[in-house]
């Protein structure tokens, strides 16, 4: 029985932040291990940034991007090759234009006056 109505508000926004932060956290610990939490990780993206700052339909769309991926092996070359630079541009990843548009509004965030 919600007896929320005795205090005279409504606790429906509450129930529904805490609703959304655990789908959220759920979420990031299923791309966490991931190829997509790897390769965010690699650019340098803070997970938790990356989480709770983008649509969920964007979320999705990226382990979509992942899940049809024809390039795998040079994906995982380069998630595994600690020489090779994490600024370049990934060619063969779907992300890519979106990793970057992600990093450079993460980065732009911490630029100090």
């Amino acid at each position: 029985m919600d007896n929320s109505h005795l205090f005279g508000f409504s606790l429906a926004p509450v129930r529904a932040l805490f609703s959304g932060c655990c789908f959220r956290n759920e979420l990031k610990k299923s791309i966490t291990p991931a190829r997509l939490g790897r390769m965010l990780t690699k650019k340098g993206i803070d997970l938790q940034y990356y989480i709770y700052s983008l649509p969920t339909s964007d979320i999705e769309q990226h382990m979509n991007n992942c899940k049809r991926c024809h390039s795998l092996d040079l994906c995982d070359c380069y998630l595994n090759n600690k020489k090779m630079d994490n600024n370049i541009v990934l060619a063969f990843c779907q992300n890519n234009d979106s990793v970057i548009k992600i990093k450079n509004q993460q980065d732009s965030l911490y630029v100090k006056n």
